[in-house]
């Protein structure tokens, strides 16, 4: 897969809402939040000190082995068996493996690079009950209508209260990474998830099961370290332009219509070809030079997006919050390239 795209641009589609110009929704790879704990690919995952601390370790172990870019495994996972068996022939206690020096000594063992260890802070479920006022009809009158047929109403509404319950899980732990050669602690982060359930007894609707639910929690907890040490991919929606401003031909007007035709029918490969030919007829248009930014942009050439941005941005009267949402986007992309590009080798 070549990487510029597949960093910049995972899949591209279009919404076309109302009357308005389409929006491409792209989907970019961003550089993990701690650099220094995405470079240490080849790793371990000591059982977690705390309540459920060795499932969620096997949890942890799924999850990184999930992590795929550009078809290939992103870390490298000890296997959980010889992890076991060094515990077990050392005696190490759960709460044991917390300690910094310990992790170095099995991951010196089991010939990791990197060692995640840490504490489940929290994973509980609550139930809280309450009330809740409802409305109804205590009793109804005869009406008439215009050609004398009846029909009843409600002459009288009373109010009156329901039992319900909310449920709320909560999952916190705080991992830690160290990397085996330096004893150093890479990385440390509280991360934390909850999830709630709601329902009351006119509704028949239950309350999501309890185990389901700290599941759900410990999930968005999972999500937050994902983030934290492998690049991931986000989803952004860029708005097309369709003013007319600088534009003094029928024909090159024609142009920027058409791409966006082109686009509304997820054509955004021809919209870019029609929107070049308009340029040169409307060199100043500043929605040609906006929309042809964008197809830079998806295609992975931040730099030549940032330098048609600012040629639109030099042709507004006034501050356009498209260009300058598109203008930090592209700074920033170009700013994480060579730190994405180092997590991605």
């Amino acid at each position: 897969m070549n990487m510029r795209i597949s960093i910049y641009a995972l899949f591209i589609s279009f919404l076309l809402v109302s009357c308005a110009p389409p929006s491409v929704k792209t989907t970019m790879l961003t550089p993990a939040k701690f650099h220094d704990a995405s470079m240490i690919k080849e790793i371990a995952i000591l059982p977690f000190d705390g309540q459920g601390g060795a499932e969620f370790a096997a949890e942890l172990e799924g999850m990184f082995a999930g992590i795929n870019l550009n078809d290939k495994q992103y870390f490298t996972i000890v296997d959980r068996n010889k992890i076991d068996k060094i515990i077990s022939e050392l005696k190490f206690t759960q709460s044991a493996l917390v300690d910094e020096k310990t992790a170095v000594k099995v991951g010196k063992l089991v010939g990791a690079k990197g060692i995640y260890s840490g504490v489940i802070t929290s994973s509980k479920v609550s139930d809280n009950y309450f009330t809740e006022s409802r409305s109804r009809c205590a009793y109804t009158a005869t009406q008439y209508d215009k050609k004398g047929k009846p029909y009843q109403v409600c002459a009288q509404y009373e109010n009156y209260n329901v039992r319900c319950s909310k449920r709320t899980a909560i999952f916190s732990a705080t991992p830690k990474l160290i990397e085996i050669e330096t004893g150093r602690v890479v990385y440390a982060n509280n991360i934390s998830g909850s999830e709630n359930s709601s329902a009351c007894e006119d509704t028949g609707k239950p309350l999501i099961d309890k185990t389901l639910l700290l599941k759900n929690a410990r999930d968005r907890a999972k999500s937050m370290l994902r983030t934290d040490v492998a690049p991931y991919y986000v989803t952004v929606q860029i708005k097309l332009l369709d003013s007319t401003s600088g534009i003094t031909s029928k024909e090159a007007e024609n142009k920027l219509e058409q791409g966006i035709d082109f686009a509304k029918n997820n054509r955004l490969d021809r919209a870019c070809e029609i929107w070049g030919e308009g340029r040169i007829l409307a060199p100043n248009s500043s929605s040609i030079l906006y929309n042809l930014g964008i197809c830079a942009e998806v295609t992975g050439s931040p730099e030549q997006a940032l330098d048609l941005y600012k040629k639109a941005d030099r042709l507004m009267n006034q501050p356009d919050e498209n260009i300058t949402a598109a203008l930090a986007r592209v700074n920033k992309a170009i700013q994480d390239k060579d730190k994405l590009k180092k997590q991605t080798q």
